[in-house]
């Protein structure tokens, strides 16, 4: 077997690929890295794919294009050590017999990390208490309270591998769970312990909601006004998914009342400007899409896609596999 790593960039090839990563791939396979500095195109994969049963790819790697496929007398494997696969394949990939998976597995777990913080650190208000000491105030505890985590009802808008890990780190904090989803069957809430319910109704009935679908045409903007106005006085709204998802005017109209509280991850603009009106905002934390930056979560995605190409060669079930059905799922970027 033959595998070649599409990945150019020196900072992820140093992050991604360390010694112990880069011998288990030797053990099952000759390798080929491409050179770094230089943008391998998807021209430039075309002209060598010919010689590969395998490629590894995460952020950056070319699109395999119908030429690419065409080509591609030898492949049977992808493997992309990054979350959404649309950046590098097309759906013309399932005509083929080429298996595809990704390290989404590893990634979300990142994420639902990130998003459980913000949890906590909106909850608790830890911006706005850190910038009123840093003013010279102290709290009342005659008269001050927070919202909290432990015992609320938390409102999860989207089914998949980041909102199941959330679920999982949520227990010890006995919470309601609401969940919106079409791709959750009843059996599998009850599975879960949570409980399947309509977006307006978890948005009237959570104290914090948080955003876990992917950035498609049909969720583009499902979050507005409709859906803000519903939260209570003192909610909390997390997005760690895409900024898209929610109606940046509308949720800043929402803001500038002072009622509710939001942390975010993700923006319809990345970077954000340095001046822009959600910035300024005293009841909004703001992180600049840091959801997949786990020190120890971010060095393992290659790893893990070595270890499917192991499972790959040995025969046995892809942790990872992308299917169609996946794939008509995902966020396109």
């Amino acid at each position: 077997m033959k595998t070649l790593v599409t990945i150019a960039d020196a900072e992820l090839r140093q992050l991604f690929w360390p010694d112990s990563t880069r011998k288990k791939l030797a053990e099952i396979s000759e390798v080929d890295f491409v050179p770094l500095h230089e943008r391998f195109t998807s021209e430039r994969l075309a002209e060598c794919i010919h010689e590969y049963d395998a490629v590894i790819t995460s952020w950056g790697s070319p699109i395999f294009t119908s030429d690419v496929l065409a080509r591609a007398e030898r492949l049977k494997f992808i493997g992309h050590g990054a979350g959404s696969v649309m950046a590098i394949v097309n759906e013309d990939i399932f005509d083929t017999s080429i298996a595809i998976t990704s390290a989404n597995k590893v990634l979300a777990l990142s994420t639902a990390e990130c998003a459980v913080s913000l949890f906590l650190a909106g909850a608790w208000d830890h911006a706005g208490y850190n910038a009123r000491l840093k003013m010279g105030q102290w709290s009342h505890n005659n008269r001050e309270t927070i919202l909290g985590v432990t015992r609320r009802v938390i409102g999860l808008v989207g089914y998949g591998e980041i909102s199941k890990q959330v679920i999982r780190m949520l227990k010890p904090f006995h919470t309601t769970i609401l969940l919106h989803s079409s791709y959750c069957s009843e059996e599998e809430a009850a599975q879960w312990g949570v409980e399947l319910c309509g977006l307006n109704e978890l948005f009237e009935r959570s104290d914090i909601v948080s955003l876990h679908n992917t950035w498609t045409p049909r969720t583009e903007g499902m979050i507005g006004a409709e859906q803000l106005k519903r939260l209570r006085d003192g909610a909390l709204l997390v997005n760690t998914a895409r900024g898209p998802i929610i109606q940046e005017q509308a949720l800043l109209e929402e803001l500038r009342t002072g009622r509710l509280f939001a942390a975010l991850d993700v923006y319809d603009r990345e970077p954000l400007p340095a001046n822009h009106e959600l910035l300024a905002l005293p009841n909004l934390l703001c992180l600049p899409h840091i959801g997949g930056f786990h020190g120890l979560l971010k060095r393992e995605l290659c790893d893990f896609i070595v270890d499917e190409l192991s499972r790959f060669v040995q025969g046995e079930e892809l942790l990872g596999r992308v299917t169609l059905e996946h794939y008509r799922r995902l966020t396109p970027r």
